[in-house]
This record gives structure tokens, C-alpha cells and sequence, in this order.
């Protein structure tokens, strides 16, 4: 459904707009948002996975860019360290979720609604009332601003993640026990799937995947402020619902989650074009979400469960016991 909706926006752009999509320059500043959009949606992903819904997305991605300034002062020799903070900071505000969703079992939006608070009071305190610099380093910078072919080596990594998690949760054990403790906890303990331990990781994994998507956003833009992760708050949710994920958790396609960040990217790009402001187009992107929303419940309505259907096969005569004319 999402792959014809790409399609049908895309014929939207190019014949009746007369947007050139392939233009060099288009692809220079769609590709990195599109990058960047694909990794947060993808962090949302892991959390939605389990029933919950992360709304210190956005804050763990302003955060990113702070420590990359804060640690780095600017210089190439001290990225390193601004990487590995940021990494730490990532996996305890994971631990911190984790726990207080699954051990203590607290709602997980209200949860992350106040540790997202918390998160952007405890940047603000650790920005301070200014910076030795406001510029990252010359190296990343460089970096998330170089291509291939025109497109942005962000959007090569974020699809590169894509591939990964993709193998994670079809081919590796781990990764296959980590979807299905995640999908369902009754069925984790039947077959004997620690889920705690699983559902804790699928939290730790979106904060540093969401991590990821916030240090190259610092990069990309160059000077990251306290605003950098805020259109990531419906962004990331819409993305993960547009690729066919529903909020009481589940099954999550990354390659459904790309296909929502392209869709969200295109129609934000085509929107600018006509004109709209950024209110309208925050309010087109609720539009869209409600209807995801809506699309992928009236789906899960209409097609039936693997053990309705056993039933009422079951239910059903056989042919052979049928008399015969």
C-alpha cells in the first residue's frame, strides 16, 4: 500500500507539479533528510514493535548535536570522544526507558513523555548559557555533506541500517527471539524467551539507533541547537504507521518504515514547492497519520487471525465426509 503511495505521489510531483526529483540539486537536500527521517522512524520502529511509543525521540536527537558540540569544541582530534558520550548517553536512556516501561510496567507514553522532559532539561543544563563553539567538527561536517552520485552518504548509511536490522530480525537468532518477545510476551515464555532482557534491548537499540540519525543531522546542518529533534515527534510515529505497523505493537517492517520516510519526505518536499507554510504542512502530516492510522486498523479488521481461521477451517466438513450424489 505504502509502495503504490510512493508511487502515486512521485507521478504527482513530476507531471502535475513539474518538480524535477532527479535534479542535482533536489537530491542534495532531500537525500540527507530522507537519511536522516529513515533512522529515527526506524529507532521509533523498535519501540512500536512492542506495544509502546517513544516520545524522547526527538530530544535524545537535539541532545546528539549538543554533545557532538559540547564534547568536540570544534576540534576533528576529540570527535571520537563526542561519539563515545554520545553512545553512553544513547544506551542509558534506553536502560532508563526499558526499565521503567518494562520492569516497573509504566505507561509507555506518559514514561517517555516526562524522561523526554527530563532529557531536554538535563541538555539545557549541560549546554549551559553558551558554547565555545557552535560549529561541529570540520570532519563530520564534511562528511554528512559529501555524496555519491548526488545522493547523501547519510541516506547510504541509513539504508545500510536498514539492510541490518533487516537481517537482525529475519535471519539471526537473536534478533528473530528479540521481534517475537517483543511481539508477544505470552508467547516469549512458552517456548522459554527471557522477553524482559529482549524488550529492554529493543529500547536500547532505538535510543542509539535514534542517536545515530541525531549526530548526523549534527552534521548535516553544521550547528545543531535546542530545536534540531523537534519535527521528529509526529515524524517518527507517522513513518512507522504509514510502512503498515499498528501503535498495540507487533511485527515492524524496516523496509515499511523506509517507504513511510520516503512518502513523509516527498510530501513535505512537494508541499514547500506549492507554497504551503510550516503549520500547513505539520498539519497535512497529522492528516496523514490519522489516515495511516485508520488505513492500517481497518486492515488488521478485515484480515483474520491465523487462529480464527484454523477454526473455522476446522469447523468445516471435509469433502470426503460428505455424501456424494
Amino acid at each position: 500500500m505504502i509502495l503504490i503511495a510512493n508511487i502515486l505521489l512521485v507521478i504527482f510531483l513530476q507531471v502535475i507539479i513539474g518538480q524535477n526529483l532527479l535534479d542535482p540539486r533536489t537530491l542534495s537536500t532531500m537525500t540527507p533528510l530522507l537519511g536522516v527521517m529513515i533512522l529515527v522512524g526506524l529507532a521509533q520502529a523498535f519501540v512500536i514493535g512492542t506495544g509502546g511509543i517513544d516520545l524522547s525521540v526527538p530530544h535524545v536527537v537535539t541532545l546528539m548535536g549538543i554533545i557532538v558540540l559540547k564534547e568536540s569544541a570544534g576540534s576533528n582530534d576529540q570527535l571520537p570522544k563526542a561519539l563515545a558520550v554520545a553512545a553512553l548517553a544513547c544506551v542509558l536512556i534506553g536502560l532508563i526507558n526499558g526499565f521503567l516501561v518494562e520492569v516497573l510496567g509504566l505507561n509507555a507514553l506518559v514514561t517517555t513523555l516526562a524522561t523526554g522532559q527530563v532529557v531536554l532539561g538535563v541538555t539545557v543544563a549541560y549546554r549551559g548559557a553558551s558554547l565555545n563553539t557552535t560549529r561541529v567538527p570540520e570532519a563530520l561536517y564534511s562528511w554528512a555533506r559529501d555524496s555519491i552520485v548526488n545522493v547523501s552518504l547519510i541516506l547510504v548509511v541509513a539504508v545500510a541500517v536498514v539492510a541490518l536490522v533487516l537481517l537482525l530480525v529475519r535471519r539471526i537468532v537473536l534478533g528473530r527471539r528479540l521481534v517475537l518477545a517483543s511481539a508477544s510476551l505470552r508467547a516469549g515464555e512458552l517456548i522459554g524467551i527471557h522477553h524482559l532482557g529482549y524488550r529492554m534491548a529493543a529500547w536500547v537499540l532505538a535510543a542509539l539507533i535514534g542517536g545515530v540519525g541525531g549526530v548526523l543531522l549534527a552534521g548535516q546542518i553544521g550547528s545543531p541547537d535546542m530545536s534540531s529533534g523537534a519535527p521528529y515527534l509526529l515524524t517518527s510515529i507517522i513513518v512507522v504507521v504509514l510502512g503498515g505497523a499498528v501503535l498495540t505493537g507487533g511485527r515492524v517492517s524496516p523496509v515499511g518504515t523506509l517507504l513511510g520516510a520516503l512518502f513523509i519526505v516527498l510530501l513535505d518536499h512537494g508541499l514547500a514547492v506549492m507554497g504551503f507554510s510550516t503549520g500547513a504542512r505539520t498539519l497535512v502530516q497529522g492528516v496523514v497519520l490519522a489516515l495511516g492510522l485508520a488505513g492500517v486498523g481497518a486492515l488488521t479488521r478485515a484480515r483474520p487471525s491465523k487462529s480464527s481461521r484454523d477454526t473455522k477451517t476446522a469447523s468445516k466438513p471435509k469433502d470426503s465426509a460428505l455424501p456424494r450424489a
